[in-house]
């Protein structure tokens, strides 16, 4: 059986490369920016022959929504928020994506109580995506916001994490939609490290997850993922020097990307050109396929 596993992997990965090897771009708010969830995320990726070489891109942007809604005086009034739909156009002209994931939300409510207008921009701008990602051809995955005020859980649902909980309730009725919902394994995994370290914190200021709270975002994002698209095996993340070279490599096409396609959003500071962040980013991904020399495919441990 594990023969058979095995001569299918290798004739998945070929067929993969007859079709041309996965461009993934990943989307999202100044939570997807930071970096560390989506690189672990593609670091789970690439254990599955399918994406062991993929271009797999960070085109995260701070403040950034789906909706287009910004509150007054954002930013101290220097700027509104970003809105995906002006530079989404460019991205899928440009890196042309087989794959998207997309994570919003967080922003999207303004933070603001509930609102019927509010979360009808929000699902317009969904549907826009949607349409956008399939006029593209890409499969398109929608990941829910993660958790606001997720170290206050009995506050929070009385409070803007509510909003967060109805954009996703919304996401999961949406018939032959691809979801993801990391918020209840948010929940369940903050509530399990608190038990064990009374003081920790999942996100200081409520809205931006700290190093752990992002592991706990790519673990659900990779647990949903691999049935989702019917990966083969069982996924595991890099760490130590793996995870810093994927995580080098991430920032340096990520920036490189964002120069190239262009954006809203001030204070983002500018990439290398693209070909040079690309024969960088070769040598890097080279550096780490190396680490894990199991007849190509990387297997990562936790």
């Amino acid at each position: 059986m594990k023969s058979f596993s095995v001569i299918l992997a290798v004739l998945l990965g070929h067929l993969v490369s007859m079709a041309g090897e996965p461009r993934i771009a990943i989307l999202g708010d100044s939570i997807t920016y930071s970096g560390r969830w989506p690189t672990l995320v593609e670091s789970a990726l690439r254990t599955a022959p399918a994406f062991t070489e993929a271009e797999i891109v960070n085109f995260g942007l701070a403040s950034e929504t789906v909706s287009g809604l910004s509150e007054p005086g954002h930013a101290g009034g220097k700027f509104p928020r970003p809105d995906l739909h002006e530079r989404l156009g460019r991205i899928l002209d440009a890196f042309k994506p087989t794959h998207i994931l997309a994570c919003y939300g967080m922003n999207d409510g303004i933070y603001m109580p509930l609102d019927e207008t509010r979360q009808k921009a929000f699902q317009e701008g969904m549907r826009r995506l949607k349409t956008a990602a399939e006029k593209q051809g890409a499969k398109l995955v929608i990941i829910t916001a993660p958790l606001f005020d997720g170290d206050h859980p009995a506050e929070a649902p009385q409070g803007y994490d509510a909003v967060l909980d109805a954009q996703a309730a919304w996401l999961a009725a949406q018939e032959g939609w691809q979801a993801i919902d990391i918020r209840a394994d948010l929940r369940a995994a903050i509530a399990a490290e608190k038990r064990k370290d009374p003081n920790f914190v999942y996100a200081s200021d409520k809205v931006h997850p700290g190093e752990r709270g992002h592991d706990f975002i790519a673990a659900s994002v990779v647990r949903q993922i691999w049935p989702l698209w019917q990966l083969p095996g069982k996924p595991a993340s890099a760490d130590g020097k793996a995870l810093s070279i994927l995580e080098t490599r991430a920032g340096l096409l990520k920036h490189a990307w964002l120069s190239k396609t262009g954006h809203n959003r001030p204070g983002v500071p500018d990439g290398l050109s693209l070909e040079a962040a690309q024969e960088r980013a070769a040598e890097l991904l080279r550096d780490y396929l190396l680490l894990y020399p199991d007849n190509g495919v990387p297997a990562p441990k936790n």
